[in-house]
């Protein structure tokens, strides 16, 4: 979960729920200051809305109107906690509103409702007229910490077998792929295809991992500040 790669924008990503807002707001204050017109974005789950510094991180960017969006995906689900059990407000995107920020809800496994909505907030952002909140409705058919929890493994599950049915219905990978050929966009041939060469690519990348040699003893305390 300890990922970084600048080169490509993605300014760190760690298990410490919230750990990562603060971090987009770095990013975002940095392009202010550089005027390079970039748009930062946190990613973040619905558990992260308990945690103190997305409001410390909002407010900031409110007050100095920086070109952040905020991106909550609430699967419903904090861990194994059901999102009803935590939070008195249900609808996440509110909580924005009292820090000025403007925000929206969205279906999540919508494809083109995420990238319509996106567009929205990257022009916002980019107009300066400050961040955007954005709520991405939808749902984790896995479990939370390994093959053997949840849906999937032997224990048992807290979420009603028919709420999960429902949810699987509304795959956005297979509603993309309904919407593609629906359209003329795709053939089921050509998806056929896409769908091997990703196989492909997540089979070679973990090939490139499982025989990469560990890292040396004598590089322990690379990159680590004193």
């Amino acid at each position: 979960m300890h990922l970084i790669a600048p080169e490509v924008g993605m300014m760190g990503a760690a298990p410490i729920v919230a750990g990562t807002i603060s971090l987009a707001l770095g990013a975002a204050l940095a392009s202010t200051i550089r005027k390079d017109g970039r748009v930062a974005v946190s990613f973040f789950g619905d558990g992260a809305t308990g945690e103190g510094v997305l409001y410390e991180c909002m407010n900031f960017a409110a007050l100095k109107k920086l070109p952040i969006i905020f991106v909550c995906e609430n699967n419903y689900y904090a861990t194994h906690m059901p999102v009803r059990e935590c939070r008195v407000g249900r609808e996440i995107h509110e909580i924005a509103r009292p820090f000025g920020i403007e925000s929206r809800q969205t279906d999540g496994n919508d494809v083109l409702a995420v990238y319509d909505a996106g567009l929205q907030a990257v022009k916002k952002c980019r107009s300066g007229n400050g961040p955007f909140f954005l709520e991405c409705l939808t749902y984790r058919y896995r479990g939370h910490v390994g093959p053997d929890d949840n849906v999937q493994g032997s224990h048992t599950d807290i979420r009603p077998r028919e709420e999960i049915n429902i949810w699987r219905e509304k795959d956005p990978i297979k509603r993309f792929e309904d919407y593609l050929t629906d359209q003329r966009i795709m053939t089921q041939e050509e998806l056929k295809m896409a769908r091997e060469e990703v196989t492909r690519e997540v089979a070679d990348a973990h090939d490139f991992a499982r025989q990469s040699p560990l890292p040396r003893a004598e590089e322990l305390e690379r990159y680590v500040f004193a």
